[in-house]
């Protein structure tokens, strides 16, 4: 009696374990905190979507995938449980509601993406109670729009079965292939954003108050889409919430009492740009240049394209040649140059 009593203490354990994943997953708020109640330090986690390895990190994983998405739903069957001693196995069905951003209320039916999978994974029984050391979610089926960012998905996690075609089927297959290209081209557009002008001017200002003034790199999952691309920055090739947070902490850095002021706006459609001054001291080594205690004013245009009610790109017009003589000569105003190369008189 008492060993069952204690194997049922575990299988109710490592459902709640399950349970709150799942739930985790839709209320956010991933954290450190939130990763060592669910995960080991040697978790594995295999998704279509990407993958990751240990502790460090999976918070920022997981915030960047489901930060494709305004809201999901996601709702798994009872899980099912083998424990054998301090190991366990675990395997649930899964249905998941995706809402783009953006969408209203309730969401119109081409704005959101479903999926039918199933979780399998294993756990350990560590001092602080069960928690997930591998994880993996494989698909059976979708409907509806993937997020623009998701161009390819890792094939092992596709359940394929019953995919191979009889003979007698190949022709009606081939005979959809094109429609098929036409609807998934349409799926993957850009979403168009639901900002107005006045809108993109206060997300403006969000971002460059509380990311770049205060330095919060939170601000990049909350107001930037999950591919966001930054052109014209420090580094072109990063993609997503990390390169704004890079810039962020290059800025911070480098600078102190930094003040972002946009001097003028403007929006066409989805797209919307600025000019901006930025005043700061220089307080840390920049561009290669030591700190030099300059107070600074650096200045530059900016466009930012929308997706939904995020910033999905921005291209910078800086004019860092100009900032980069005046912490070389001292603080001396650098004028602007004539032809041929020389300041103006």
């Amino acid at each position: 009696m008492t060993a069952e009593v204690a194997r049922l203490t575990d299988v109710l354990s490592l459902r709640d374990l399950a349970g709150r994943y799942l739930a985790g997953l839709d209320e956010g708020g991933f954290d450190e905190t939130w990763a060592r109640s669910l995960f080991t330090e040697d978790i594995e986690m295999t998704f279509p979507v990407g993958s990751h390895r240990g502790l460090a990190g999976v918070a920022g994983f997981t915030t960047e995938i489901m930060a494709r998405w305004g809201r999901t739903h996601h709702h798994g069957s009872e899980t099912q449980v083998d424990v054998v001693g301090d190991r366990a196995e675990l395997s649930w069905s899964l249905i998941a509601s995706h809402v783009h951003h953006g969408s209203p209320l309730p969401p119109d039916p081409t704005r959101y993406f479903q999926l039918g999978g199933r979780f399998t994974g294993t756990a350990r029984r560590t001092p602080g109670g069960w928690r997930f050391d591998r994880l993996r979610l494989r698909i059976v089926w979708t409907t509806g729009a993937v997020p623009r960012g998701v161009t390819q998905v890792d094939r092992q996690t596709l359940d394929t079965r019953g995919d191979d075609l009889p003979t007698s089927a190949a022709g009606s297959a081939a005979g959809s292939a094109a429609t098929s290209a036409a609807t998934s081209a349409e799926e993957n557009a850009p979403m168009p954003t639901t900002l107005t002008a006045d809108q993109q001017k206060e997300l403006i200002e969000k971002v460059f108050h509380e990311g770049l003034d205060l330095g919060d790199l939170a601000a990049a999952d909350r107001y930037l889409t999950a591919d966001f691309r930054n052109h014209g920055s420090h580094d072109d090739s990063m993609r997503g919430p990390e390169a704004f947070k890079h810039t962020i902490r290059i800025q911070q850095s480098a600078f102190s009492d930094i003040k972002y002021e946009i001097l003028d706006f403007i929006s066409m459609g989805d797209k919307a740009a600025i000019r901006w001054v930025m005043h700061g001291r220089h307080t840390g080594p920049f561009i290669g240049i030591q700190p030099t205690g300059l107070q600074v004013q650096h200045q530059a245009i900016i466009w930012f394209r929308f997706e939904g009610d995020r910033i999905a790109e921005r291209w910078g017009i800086v004019d860092n040649f100009a900032l980069q003589k005046f912490l070389q000569s001292g603080g001396k105003p650098v004028g602007p140059l004539t032809p041929a190369g020389k300041p103006a008189a």
